[in-house]
């Protein structure tokens, strides 16, 4: 058996959607009769969430991003981050694969403290081939 790796390029669809949430909420808050001080304190916060989403996810430029994956066996997966570590994961059984976006949860192997990753798969984040490939993949472990 051949391995098939995936590698995650950013994704515009992720990018508007952030940006739409965010930006939505920021808009809500001005309409709320708070003061302006915990107003824009809340905006601050939105903003912050923001960026830290925004390079974690589209950008893939986090340490904790995971730019790579690829199936072992079964439901055992790697994962490589940007720090280039590879690591051992287990694929949750509430992972979703639908036509638009594959949301793939995993469980590291070798930790003390279990420990949870999500990685969300939009339809441009891999080439349209490699986004078949794996939810074609995705099926036939269910």
């Amino acid at each position: 058996m051949t391995v098939k790796f995936f590698r995650l390029k950013p994704s515009n669809y992720l990018a508007v959607l952030l940006l739409v949430i965010h930006g939505g909420a920021i808009a809500c808050l001005w309409v709320l009769p708070w003061p302006w001080w915990s107003k824009l304190l809340l905006a601050l916060a939105c903003l912050m969430s923001f960026i830290a989403l925004f390079r974690q996810h589209v950008l893939l430029n986090n340490p904790r991003s995971v730019i790579e994956f690829w199936q072992q066996n079964g439901s055992h997966w790697q994962l490589r981050d940007n720090l280039a570590e590879i690591k051992p994961a287990k694929l949750a059984d509430n992972s979703i694969c639908t036509r638009y976006f594959v949301l793939l949860n995993f469980s590291y192997l070798n930790k003390q403290q279990p420990q949870h990753i999500s990685v969300l798969v939009l339809s441009d984040s891999l080439h349209e081939q490699d986004f078949r490939r794996l939810r074609c993949q995705l099926r036939s472990i269910n």
